[in-house]
């Protein structure tokens, strides 16, 4: 038996369904070992016969691709889950779909599309989701809210999910949450809330017994430039480059991600040779990942570091890029937005309360 409970020697509903359980309730997969895993479960389960544990293993391999960088095509098999899991009035492998679909849409720069299939990633949960399920979907509901410049409504899901976590001491997506809250408050601009939230995120390590991973790092780095501390977010990006590296990719442009946080913290060093080497390598992620939301803010610091090199000729290419870019995110229209709030209004207005089953 592998790392995720593939028993080379075949197996029943049982053990296939229990091997499902422990890839898809996982905080941190390899994704590459992950989608191989997934694939022989797939393979299992036809051979059973068992459609539903086939449709699940198929959204566990889904996931992988889109882990891995192969979002377009994540994005066309994900259809097929969605339309049996609704016919056969699968409610758990709704949820999952709707979570995984919301991690495709943002890496597509869909941020409306990505909160509305958090929302309804949320709304599925019932009796039947499992305990890291009640915390993994309102984490990326919260996530969601925060990408789409609504921290107000964000906080208090972060908050909940803290409190989730801690209630089922679940505590390696305790130090997710963490991290993504803070990140959240730091890209809102609120840097004493985000510098607090990554206190606990460390004190919470140290606790644990913990290293923190290269998302943390990223924060960490983040919040160190708004502080003016360059050179030591420099160090830190590159420990945090280093460690996803040999860790192996958690998510399709956490790399991309990691190298533009890195040309930051060279811009502020004037160290603007290595800031464009890192962008140059962030552009590449991304245009091979279709990283659409990310090649965005690419383009905006290559503006930057030209700019500062006094490279006008330049800083004017990066400036038409990054306006072309920008202009070819979906523009969410006021309707579907007006629909998705109204809907997140009726979820929170009932449950202010999460009872966990």
């Amino acid at each position: 038996m592998n790392q995720y409970g593939v028993d080379s020697s075949g197996a029943g509903v049982e053990q296939v369904s229990a091997a499902l359980l422990a890839l898809e309730d996982r905080v941190a997969v390899d994704a590459a070992a992950g989608y191989a895993a997934a694939v022989e479960l797939e393979r299992r389960a036809d051979a059973l016969g068992n459609e539903a544990l086939l449709m699940r293993a198929r959204l566990c391999w889904i996931d992988m691709l889109r882990r891995t960088g192969d979002v377009r095509e994540a994005t066309r098999q994900i259809k097929a889950i969605h339309a049996w899991a609704r016919k056969h009035g699968d409610r758990r492998l709704q949820a999952r779909a709707h979570l995984v679909q919301a991690s495709i849409e943002r890496l597509s720069g869909h941020r409306a599309g990505s909160l509305q299939h958090a929302l309804k990633a949320v709304e599925l949960l019932d009796e039947t989701a499992t305990a890291p399920m009640q915390v993994w979907h309102r984490l990326r509901l919260a996530d969601a809210l925060a990408e789409n410049s609504d921290m107000d409504a964000a906080r208090p899901r972060y908050r909940r999910v803290e409190e989730l976590a801690r209630e089922l001491h679940d505590w390696e997506r305790l130090l997710v949450a963490l991290n993504n809250w803070a990140y959240s408050e730091y890209r809102a601009g609120n840097l004493p809330q985000a510098a607090e939230v990554a206190r606990r995120m460390q004190d919470h390590a140290v606790v644990r017994g913990y290293h923190l991973d290269s998302d943390a790092l990223d924060t960490i780095g983040a919040i160190q430039i708004a502080n003016g501390e360059y050179a030591e977010a420099e160090q830190t990006m590159q420990v945090c480059i280093a460690r996803s590296k040999s860790a192996g990719a958690n998510d399709a442009d956490e790399m991309a991600e990691y190298l533009l946080t890195l040309a930051r913290a060279q811009r502020g060093l004037r160290a603007t040779d290595r800031a464009l080497r890192s962008l140059h390598t962030a552009h590449t992620l991304c245009t091979e990942r279709g990283l659409h939301e990310v090649l965005v803010r690419v383009y905006q610091e290559r503006v930057e570091v030209h700019t500062a090199r006094g490279e006008h000729a330049e800083a004017l290419a990066a400036q038409e890029a990054f306006i072309a870019a920008r202009e070819s995110l979906p523009s969410p229209q006021r309707k579907s937005m007006r629909v998705i709030l109204c809907g997140l209004r009726r979820y929170l207005a009932g449950h202010s309360r999460t009872t966990l089953h």
